[in-house]
């Protein structure tokens, strides 16, 4: 007999081998048939649900290590009995993406593939052991801060989603350190404002472009909250630098808690109980005036106070005073600059206002135009303005950068003291090393992106080259000077003197001037030579006998040349000219000193080529005094006028003019380099001769002035010193005709910086034409120069709306940043190319002279700018 199994009972019948099995085997194709739909009906998940329950969710809005995301999962069967093919070694696992939607973490790649059935009851809960996240990537190393889509995925197919923000633990590197400080509103019990610092004070940058991303944990009482950047905005801190990174307001008497994920900061206050009833109320601070992210001089903050229900329903508002809103502006020093209560005097009054949620009531605040309290401008840098409703308890703060590089008078002039040291690296680098101290702390506050200027400067004191350097993209940093006893060293600053094959500097001798760039500037100078072994023999096999030196007493007096200024001495009768002190980098002749020198022959200086004077290098100052006679003295020194002695010599009448105007020479020494100051002096010296020996009108003076007005008419606005090249007249030439023609009306004036333009006085071109309506003679430079690239490159993403900045015009144009800044500069002098700030970095565009000039001028295609 052949027996078979019955499918659904499990004890089939039995026949024998003889009889026709045909309607039986039509009853076993059949259960065979029905037990391929039951198959199908098991697959079927419809009836079959996830729950997902989070286990002892923190009272934080975010996920730790501590207090990681533990997920209860359970199977619910909702209908019939059902079974599941699940894999027995991963009944679960966590696929992770981040807030871009890409997949972080793929638990499904580590399982091993295994196959078994589960079958659920009709109305069965199956519950499944803790699910526990662990915040780590395949490799286990900690996910990166932030918010993550995770998903609980059942190998039956079955998943349930969370959106958990995490904190990881970062590591910051080990030598930064944060600083807590609080301030709050003079002789108020308002609110506390916390300002959190980070600062570097060591002598290296710190990179912080490796840090993952880090906020800081805010706790006030039982509020938590995730606060802004560990480390700011910045990719770089500078050595000394310090800057502001998190601020924020709390009652006086709340608890307030600031960490960071790894714990590099663990700040905790604890306060008291704050038995004050929470406002119906909330608050927004709403900030304009500027055009651009950060303000400038001449712009005005203008705020005011949003007021809105904190549910959906209208709120009426009382006040019993008229300071309804009040605002305190402090510094990234926690100093206060600004306080409206201190402009105002409040008053007694019965407002009723009821504010709906479809629209806030508003609260104008005062408008501040960044002077503080002494009415002096306050610096760059970052300002948190305090926002206050102190008859509600309602606080909120904002901060805003400002940004100036302009001179101000209110601080004081070289606070901090540099000092610099040259030495060669190679044959073409030369490296310079400087440091920056104070007597005392002292926060030196940067008015530049750079830290650094350095500039070229001849024999003659004319800036040959420069530019600035150590930059950080933004200005206003401020930098914590330690005491004299522990001096800021700063990075090394390796200078190339061949860029792309071409000498920063023709062969001779300079000086390296270094300037730091911030509020109260200070400056050094070094003296060089180019190639480093200019000047040496030839034959080393042959040597130079040294110099004689010898003893001169007296007092320098500058004479001005055409060639700069010439300091002359007279010392027992003899007259010498000074050719440099290039071994005394600190030390300068005055006309207020007399001393006593050691100096050895040398060549004449440029400035001095014109006169038949021995000249001499000062390699030694003995001693110096000033030669200003003491009227408390009770010696009494007969009056008599000094006289200068000249040797006989073909020169001798023309020294004795110069050395008697020598005095009025030193007023033009220091008016030489300023074309405001450069004017009048120069009037001045010719009045003074003119005492000698008066001038009479000529022909000549007329047809010159016919030709310096013609000049003017074509080209308006020509500065000073263009003119006497243009015109090819000297100092004294060209301001007499000009004060003529000011005096007679034709010609006026308008400072411009440490420039003096000149326009042709017309019915459009006089003193109250506005500034933006005046014109400005244009540049013409060769479009395949290096100017001309830049220009071209500006134009054409200028009308792309796009601005580069100094690296990326560097990079384009395959020249170094030093290069590309010093014809930056350049081009910005002539008025073709202007800096704005815009976020963090300065980017260059073009005026609408250079638009101009472009549009006008054909050699300057439109298809080769790209």
């Amino acid at each position: 007999m052949l027996c078979t199994a019955d499918l659904s009972k499990g004890n089939g019948p039995c026949f024998s081998m003889g009889e026709k099995p045909l309607g039986r085997m039509s009853l076993v194709a059949g259960l065979l048939v029905t037990s391929l739909f039951i198959g199908l009906v098991s697959a079927d998940q419809g009836d079959v649900d996830l729950l997902v329950e989070v286990q002892e969710a923190p009272d934080e809005p975010w996920y730790e290590p501590g207090n990681p995301l533990v997920l209860a999962p359970s199977l619910v069967n909702n209908g019939p009995e059902i079974s599941l093919m699940v894999n027995p070694a991963c009944p679960f696992v966590f696929n992770v993406y981040n807030a871009s939607n890409v997949m972080v973490v793929n638990g499904s790649s580590s399982c091993p593939a295994r196959e078994q059935g589960l079958d659920l009851f009709a109305g069965e809960r199956l519950d499944f052991p803790l699910m526990e996240w662990s915040m780590k990537d395949a490799d286990g190393a900690w996910l990166e801060s932030g918010t993550y889509w995770v998903e609980l995925l059942h190998s039956a197919g079955f998943s349930h989603t969370v959106v958990a923000t995490i904190q990881t633990p970062v590591q910051l590197p080990n030598s930064l350190v944060f600083d807590v400080e609080t301030t709050q509103r003079t002789g108020s019990s308002g609110p506390l404002l916390y300002m959190v610092n980070l600062h570097n004070p060591t002598e290296q940058s710190v990179d912080l472009t490796s840090v993952a991303p880090c906020q800081f944990e805010i706790s006030v009482d039982s509020v938590h909250r995730l606060g802004s950047s560990c480390i700011g905005e910045v990719n770089t801190l500078m050595p000394g630098e310090v800057i502001l990174v998190e601020q924020f307001t709390a009652s006086p008497t709340s608890a307030v808690s600031i960490t960071t994920p790894g714990e590099n900061l663990a700040f905790a206050l604890t306060g008291q109980e704050d038995i004050s009833m929470s406002s119906s109320l909330s608050m927004g601070l709403e900030l304009s005036g500027n055009e651009f992210p950060a303000y400038g001089p001449g712009e005005t903050l203008v705020s005011e106070v949003a007021l809105s229900p904190s549910l959906d329903e209208s709120v009426l508002v009382e006040f019993t005073s008229s300071c309804k809103a009040e605002m305190w502006i402090v510094d990234d020093l926690g100093q206060l600059v600004y306080d409206s209560r201190a402009e105002k005097t409040c008053m007694d009054i019965d407002l009723e206002l009821t504010v709906n949620s479809d629209e806030p009531e508003r609260l104008s605040l005062p408008q501040w135009n960044f002077f503080d309290m002494n009415g002096c401008r306050v610096g760059p840098g970052v300002y948190t303005v305090v926002a206050e409703v102190p008859e509600h308890g309602l606080t909120t703060s904002e901060h805003v950068r400002f940004h100036s590089s302009e001179a101000n008078p209110c601080v004081d002039d070289d606070i901090a003291t540099l000092e610099a040291t040259l030495a060669w690296q190679d044959e073409q680098t030369l490296r310079i090393e400087a440091i920056v101290h104070n007597d005392e702390p002292y926060h030196l506050r940067m008015a530049q992106p750079c830290t650094f200027e350095i500039a070229f400067l001849d024999q003659s004191d004319e800036i040959v080259h420069a530019y600035q350097t150590l930059c950080d993209a933004y200005d206003g940093r401020k930098i914590l000077l330690p005491t004299s006893s522990e001096p800021l060293q700063f990075d090394a600053l390796d200078v190339r003197m061949i860029q792309d094959g071409t000498p920063l500097l023709p062969d001779g001798f300079y000086t390296l001037k270094i300037t730091v760039l911030s509020t109260s500037t200070s400056s050094m100078t070094l003296p060089f030579a180019w190639p480093n072994d200019f000047g040496e023999a030839e034959d080393e096999g042959e040597s130079l006998p040294a110099p004689d030196r010898f003893e001169i007493v007296g007092t320098w007096v500058g004479l001005l040349t055409e060639e700069g200024t010439c300091y002359m001495l007279e010392n027992d009768g003899a007259t010498h000219l000074l050719s440099n002190a290039r071994t005394l980098p600190s030390w300068r002749p005055s006309s207020e000193l007399q001393g006593v020198y050691i100096v050895q022959t040398a060549e004449a200086s440029p400035a001095c080529g014109d006169y038949l004077a021995p000249s001499v290098e000062v390699v030694e100052v003995r001693m110096e005094a000033s030669n200003a006679v003491d009227e408390s003295a009770s010696t009494v020194v007969p009056d008599e006028p000094p006289t200068v002695i000249i040797e006989p010599t073909s020169t001798a009448p023309m020294l004795t003019v110069i050395v008697s105007a020598s005095l009025l020479s030193l007023l033009f020494a220091a008016a030489l380099t300023n074309e405001g100051l450069r004017l009048p002096a120069t009037a001045a010296g010719l009045w003074f001769l003119g005492l000698i020996g008066k001038t009479h009108e000529t022909t000549d003076g007329r047809y010159q002035r016919g030709r310096l007005m013609g000049y003017l008419t074509a080209n308006p606005g020509c500065h000073f010193r263009a003119l006497m090249s243009a015109l090819e007249m000297s100092n004294g030439q060209i301001t007499h005709h000009l004060r003529v023609l000011e005096a007679e009306e034709h010609v006026w004036r308008k400072n411009d910086g440490r420039l003096v333009r000149f326009y042709p006085l017309t019915n459009k071109l006089h003193p109250d034409t506005r500034e933006e309506d005046l014109p400005v003679p244009l540049l013409s430079p060769d479009p395949n120069s290096l100017q001309g690239k830049i220009l071209n490159l500006l134009d054409h993403d200028g009308g792309l709306g796009q601005f580069p900045t100094q690296a990326e015009l560097a990079k384009r144009l395959e020249k170094s940043q030093q290069l590309i800044s010093h014809h930056l500069r350049t081009l910005q002098k002539y008025g073709l190319v202007e800096r704005r700030k815009m976020g963090v970095k300065n980017r260059y565009k073009l005026t609408r002279e250079a638009v101009f000039l472009l549009e006008t001028n054909d050699d300057f295609s439109h298809d080769e700018r790209a």
